[in-house]
């Protein structure tokens, strides 16, 4: 099968796209080909029900274990994760993130999967809080929250996690221990955007969402240029030719009407480096 005899067909919204639906009246998310929900309104001025009317300048009140309106700001974004009781809601600082990690040249992430590694070059330099986040997930270093315990602690987040959602042509988006897309680590992390930082090619490795300002850890990598996704998806690496080759052979499983692997794709860990290029492709996972 051509990947490029592909036609491309808006994908069905998300479960937690189902799950954070919008009042009747606004554009439904199948309208969209996205890892997303409905973009909501940023205008300061628009009514909104943590804000009250229109131009009121109160701060918003958010409730522990209420998901976060999209649209808020950065300083919001910290009030909300401090509101779900997470003990760095200001998220995890590049340099504690990378701590301990050796070597010089580029950063990178390498995804071990069931297919081999995927290798994809974070961009730290533009996109340095989207970054030290999933460097501090992959690492054991950012603390997330433990639901059936109500507790914050420090988990290497994608080891064992699978490929949840995977479309031919599109893209594969993972980062979800659950399995199901509707799995956080219990806060939300401000978006990086800029105008040069585009979903123009296959391998761009970005943030999935359900709308500004709710993203976290899931994550998608593009197999062909996606270009509505611009401007509502952090781009934070570009994987190299190999690597997108493997996610086109993860993407052509056999798969059920939500687009979901039959068998389990599984992210044995993610390991972060640095060096001058991808590390030879027959290395063996380290802790890093």
């Amino acid at each position: 099968m051509s990947l490029a005899s592909c036609v491309f067909v808006p994908p069905p919204p998300l479960p937690e796209e189902l799950a954070a639906e919008p009042p009747e009246g606004t554009v439904p998310a199948q309208s969209t080909a996205s890892p997303t929900a409905e973009v909501a309104s940023t205008d300061p001025t628009s009514p909104t029900p943590e804000t009250g009317e229109a131009g009121e300048s109160s701060a918003p009140r958010f409730e522990k274990g209420k998901p976060p309106p999209v649209g808020l700001s950065a300083s919001e974004i910290i009030a909300y994760n401090a509101a779900q009781g997470d003990p760095r809601p200001e998220g995890i600082p590049f340099d504690e993130a990378l701590a301990g990690i050796s070597g010089e040249g580029a950063l990178w992430a390498r995804f071990h999967t069931v297919r081999g590694p995927i290798d994809c070059r974070l961009l730290e330099d533009r996109t340095p809080l989207t970054v030290a986040n999933f460097v501090a997930l992959a690492r054991g270093i950012r603390p997330v929250l433990n639901r059936d315990t109500d507790t914050w602690a420090p988990k290497r987040w994608y080891d064992g996690s699978v490929f949840h959602r995977v479309i031919p042509g599109f893209m594969i988006q993972g980062g979800d221990p659950t399995g199901t897309g509707l799995g956080n680590p219990g806060y939300v992390l401000t978006d990086e955007f800029a105008p040069d930082l585009n979903h123009d090619r296959a391998g761009v490795l970005s943030m999935a969402n359900r709308g500004p300002g709710t993203g976290s850890a899931q994550f998608f990598i593009t197999l062909a240029p996606t270009p509505h996704l611009d401007g509502r998806h952090t781009v934070f690496g570009e994987c190299d030719p190999p690597s997108v080759g493997i996610a086109d052979d993860i993407a052509l499983v056999p798969r059920s009407a939500e687009d979901k692997p039959d068998e389990p794709e599984t992210i044995d860990g993610v390991e972060i480096y640095r060096s001058g290029a991808p590390r030879d492709r027959s290395s063996v996972p380290t802790s890093g």
